[in-house]
């Protein structure tokens, strides 16, 4: 809440704005701030934004897409360091040597779980607290939300997910298992983002070596529905502008119980 009070507060007067991390964050950060007229620059190391969410074929799409609306991109960049003027921030150094001059910068980057307070107390910590399918880290004691790595029954794989849909449908399950309901989470990954007058959503999980098939709409015309595929396996359901039609793909996914 801090970080976002003290962004509305200077976003009024910055008329040069630097985001360090081309994620969800970071692009509808640097959406907002083109939207209102700044001068953006979105720097990351990977080839396009968004890539560990939507692969290289549709971050690409992403970074058309903020391209149009003169953002500048700086992919494929790391940041080395900072520069300041009268003890504010004046630039922004790229590991290349170039200085890119800012009166605000942005940096999202990740985040790390906050679990140092758990060092003590024999629950396995593991990038978040390590659970099992029913999201149980040790007998009676339940971890919800963002911190909770758990165990998907489905996929098999280990998982930690960070977004709002996540810890309220998590939060249903623990509650039911607290009450000795014995009941797997099974959730499908889910998150959306607004940029611009774009809305994606993404039901599932989209592999680096996914291949992305267009069943729906038309991708020139920015209204379409995609499906990851891993070999012969839907991993993830893409909705570009169309929520109706991502909700009925949803139904291929492997991990759906």
């Amino acid at each position: 809440m801090d970080d976002a009070l003290a962004l509305r507060r200077e976003l009024p007067t910055a008329r040069r704005v630097v985001g360090i991390g081309a994620g969800v964050l970071g692009c509808e950060i640097a959406a907002a701030a083109r939207s209102l007229g700044r001068q953006v620059t979105l720097i990351d190391p990977l080839s396009v934004p968004m890539a560990r969410q939507i692969g290289g074929e549709l971050g690409a799409r992403i970074a058309a897409m903020h391209q149009r609306r003169g953002v500048h991109l700086r992919m494929g960049a790391g940041v080395c360091g900072f520069n300041s003027v009268n003890g504010r921030i004046g630039a922004v150094e790229l590991a290349d040597g170039e200085v890119v001059p800012t009166d605000l910068a942005v940096i999202a980057v990740g985040s790390v779980p906050a679990t140092d307070w758990l060092t003590s107390s024999g629950l396995t910590l593991s990038d978040g607290i390590a659970c099992d399918a029913y999201c149980r880290a040790a007998p009676d004691v339940y971890a919800v939300g963002d911190v909770a790595r758990w165990r998907h029954p489905v996929t098999g794989v280990s998982t930690r997910l960070e977004n709002r849909t996540n810890a309220t449908e998590q939060a249903i399950t623990v509650a039911a298992n607290i009450l000795r309901a014995d009941r797997p989470y099974t959730p499908t990954p889910y998150f959306w983002t607004d940029q611009y007058d774009t809305k994606i959503q993404v039901h599932g999980v989209i592999a680096p070596d996914s291949r992305i098939r267009l069943i729906e709409g038309d991708a020139a015309a920015g209204r379409f529905v995609a499906l990851a595929e891993s070999g012969d396996t839907v991993t993830a359901a893409i909705g570009w502008n169309h929520p109706r039609g991502v909700r009925t793909a949803r139904r291929r996914l492997v991990m759906d119980p």
